[in-house]
């Protein structure tokens, strides 16, 4: 008897493709999306710190902390421009305004308009793209003098209180807090690469003097990636290099200076507070009215964070993340 064995050939079913999740969104603005790619984009400078982080999950704490960062700045940014858009008839901006901030922008920085058109073309950006971006920055400064600024009202009485503490705290030094944008010179940079640079920092200046969102700029152009913000704290005299020393206890607190060069390269410095000194009787005027200054800008920055989230508020705002 012969016994017929049979191999049966067992075939198994095809494995699914394995699925990759190519792109979500991060956020939806009324009918605008930020989508995780372009977040991550725009986070990528201050990720890249990240690999400083030894431990995995501080590590992705803190990549979590970035993405919230950035994309807080990215809402109120549009926000705001479209807030803009909506009251753009009642602000009233016009050409001569336009004008005087160009004439401002070539005085502080000691430039022809022959020079800032080269850097704007040089960067790809037209004459006429370049008076309506500063338009728009006008429109934003308007704007928040309008919304945010009238809410604002300082009682003498605190004036008076906020010196009397400092004298009992025995406050004798002057800090001022800041925040910046710096551009490194490349090294080895030609004359010529060097004062494009110059004019390149210069046409931003133009537009956070005019009123940009300086954290907004900050993220998109600084080469300094500690904090996307800008913020770069509180410093006494003797704490930073003098160029950039010098500039920072020049300003007012809400004031941006002129282009600064120090050994780091070029900076725009914005002044976020001045924690005054009281050396001599609150019953100076010029002490008090740094203390007014100081009071002022608290409020003011008290009433901004009320003002966008209202403006929040009313906008259909979705944080996927």
């Amino acid at each position: 008897m012969f016994i017929e064995l049979v191999t049966l050939t067992v075939i198994a079913a095809p494995t699914p493709p394995k699925r990759e999740t190519v792109d979500r969104i991060a956020a939806v603005i009324e009918n605008e999306i930020i989508t995780l790619r372009e977040l991550e984009s725009k986070a990528e400078p201050y990720l890249g710190k990240l690999s400083e982080v030894a431990e995995p999950a501080a590590r992705a704490k803190r990549r979590d902390e970035i993405l919230r960062q950035v994309l807080d700045i990215e809402i109120d940014d549009r926000i705001v421009k479209a807030e803009i858009q909506r009251s753009r008839d009642r602000l009233g901006v016009t050409d001569k305004d336009v004008e005087r901030a160009v004439e401002e922008v070539l005085r502080l920085n000691n430039l022809t308009e022959d020079q800032l058109q080269a850097a704007l073309y040089s960067q790809g950006v037209t004459w006429s793209e370049y008076r309506e971006r500063l338009r728009a920055q006008i429109e934003r400064a308007r704007l928040i003098q309008f919304q945010v600024q009238g809410k604002v009202a300082v009682k003498e009485s605190d004036v008076t209180r906020r010196c009397e503490e400092r004298q009992r705290a025995g406050t004798r030094e002057l800090r001022v807090c800041a925040a910046h944008i710096l551009r490194v010179i490349p090294a080895g940079a030609t004359p010529e690469a060097v004062e494009q640079l110059r004019a390149r920092m210069s046409e931003l200046q133009a537009e956070l003097a005019s009123g940009a969102d300086f954290a907004a700029f900050a993220l998109q152009h600084s080469d300094d990636k500690n904090a996307p913000d800008g913020d770069i704290g509180c410093f006494a005299r003797g704490e930073m290099v003098e160029p950039f020393e010098a500039a920072a206890f020049a300003l007012r607190v809400g004031e941006v200076s002129p282009v600064v060069r120090t050994p780091f390269g070029f900076h725009i410095i914005k002044v976020t507070d001045r924690r005054a000194a009281a050396t001599t009787g609150c019953s100076d005027e010029a002490v008090l009215e740094r203390f007014r200054n100081e009071i002022f800008q608290e409020e003011m920055e008290q009433q901004m964070k009320l003002w966008l989230r209202g403006l929040r508020g009313k906008a259909f705002v979705d944080i996927r993340l």
